[in-house]
């Protein structure tokens, strides 16, 4: 069994293209500055629909993390145990992903991170997250 490979649609292309690029984009609403993750068609805080994209940081803190240790979804049992975690991105917006590089019992709220990207398909890489250096 092979993981699931993301489907880019229209709004969030960029979001993909860029993750393929080893870039971690992110939507800005020109109106009113609102930074927001995941991608929409409109500004989740103002609806306006002038949003534009631009490449974060890449960096973040853990918010909340949890064990998993029972497969949720086909292809990812050669993985269990992971830690799926809460991440604030340094621009603001929270998404949920995966702390790789990282023994459970090191894990800490605030602990700093960074993004990395597993490539699934040569048009399609994951963002998943490691312990900042």
């Amino acid at each position: 069994m092979t993981k699931p490979i993301p489907k880019p649609n229209p709004e969030t292309k960029p979001f993909w293209d860029g993750c393929a690029a080893g870039e971690l984009r992110l939507q800005r609403c020109n109106a009113c500055g609102h930074v927001q993750f995941y991608p929409r068609k409109l500004c989740s805080a103002c609806f306006s629909p002038d949003v534009s994209w631009f490449t974060a940081s890449g960096r973040g803190e853990v918010i909340s993390w949890s064990l998993v240790a029972l497969p949720s979804a086909p292809g990812f049992e050669d993985e269990l145990p992971f830690t799926s975690i809460l991440v604030k991105l340094d621009e603001g917006p929270t998404m949920l992903s995966v702390l790789r590089e990282c023994e459970y019992e090191s894990i800490s709220q605030g602990m700093p991170i960074s993004v990395i990207f597993e490539k699934r398909t040569e048009e399609i890489s994951v963002p998943y997250f490691k312990p900042a250096e």
